[in-house]
């Protein structure tokens, strides 16, 4: 691409001769010029490169004789640049005006943004709160000591009105037994140690002012009553329910899927169609041992052969199953397919 630069003038003012002294006859049929010299870019003025005086007559500009240059500078005449001289300039210094103007915009608006999702996020901690379930841990961060051995793991024993009852599981503890969250609490709960906590203290645990938050300057709270400041990082849960389904055979009469768990034990308490009417051949309340990825537990969920069920009219079905898990939880599946495939999804 090319570029287009260069040097060019344009007259700024005019005078005649008598105005600047020079001759009194009033029929010389000539004017001086101030003209104003620029670089331009693509035509379009840069900045000045300086004035100079022409002399115009008959529409042609002419150089001004050097005894006129000695008048006018005995004049000490004040000819200012017009603003245009310098469009480019200004355009450059516009454009930057704007593009900061739109980043501050931006930057108040995510600010914004973010404020409303720290309220959002505290919200829905206090709900984590009030609704505590058995199957989790609140994990406490040393705010003075910040490392791996220094988090406390609270794991959720018994939800009160106002209070919560806790297993406490010092990290140091849990990584020289090498094991895993869950398996260090199955193995050891019968030794380590059990604190009560009020709710209304587990909310102070976390950080609630979004600027404090922003800033660190969040002091934290004396939860363990061990003179040692922590603040809740998370709630999480342990003990989950991991289930995934592949379709095995179907045909216009029966079907057969298989479900692989690899998470925590659980309990099929109901299957009830949603989509379609399949005669599900199960006995229930049926109990589902725990499994991990290296050692999964299949089962399979199987139809029966009845004279008055088939797939021919409707291909897709849709089906809720309603399980417990170990701490007594109901969670919710759906699984729906057809011919082709089946999924199996978690409502709650």
């Amino acid at each position: 691409m090319r570029i287009v630069f260069g040097q060019r003038n344009f007259k700024i003012r005019e005078f005649s001769p008598q105005e600047l002294g020079f001759i009194s006859d009033s029929s010389i049929d000539f004017n001086i010029e101030v003209r104003q010299n620029y670089f331009h870019i693509y035509w379009i003025p840069f900045c000045g490169t300086g004035k100079e005086w022409a002399i115009r007559r008959n529409g042609e500009l002419y150089e001004l004789p050097l005894e006129y240059h000695y008048h006018i500078q005995n004049r000490q005449l004040k000819i200012r640049s017009p603003w245009y001289t310098y469009t480019w300039l200004i355009l450059i210094a516009l454009g930057f005006l704007i593009y900061s103007s739109q980043e501050k915009i931006e930057n108040y608006n995510r600010d914004q943004q973010d404020r409303v999702s720290f309220i959002e996020s505290v919200g829905q901690f206090d709900t984590k709160i009030e609704k505590a379930k058995r199957n989790q841990f609140f994990v406490l961060e040393d705010l003075k000591d910040n490392n791996d051995q220094s988090k406390m793991y609270l794991k959720v024993e018994k939800v009160y009105a106002d209070k919560i009852d806790f297993t406490v599981i010092p990290g140091f503890f849990l990584e020289s037994s090498g094991l895993k969250l869950e398996e260090c609490y199955d193995q050891n709960k019968a030794q380590l140690d059990k604190i009560t906590v009020l709710k209304s203290e587990l909310k102070n645990a976390f950080a609630r002012d979004f600027d404090v938050s922003q800033s660190n300057t969040f002091t934290g709270s004396d939860l363990l009553k061990s003179r040692k400041a922590y603040r809740i990082t998370s709630i999480e849960e342990g003990w989950s329910i991991v289930l995934e389904s592949s379709l095995i055979f179907k045909d216009s009469a029966v079907i057969q899927i298989e479900i692989s768990s690899t998470g925590s034990e659980f309990t099929i308490m109901s299957i009830q169609n949603t989509e379609n009417h399949i005669p599900w051949d199960i006995t229930l309340p049926l109990k589902i041992k725990s499994g991990n990825r290296s050692n999964p537990v299949n089962f399979f969920l199987s139809s029966k052969k009845k004279d008055d069920f088939s797939f021919y009219n409707n291909d897709s079905f849709k089906t809720e199953i309603k399980v417990l898990d170990s701490f007594g939880t109901e969670h919710l599946y759906q699984l729906s397919g057809n011919h082709d495939y089946c999924t199996l999804t978690k409502f709650s």
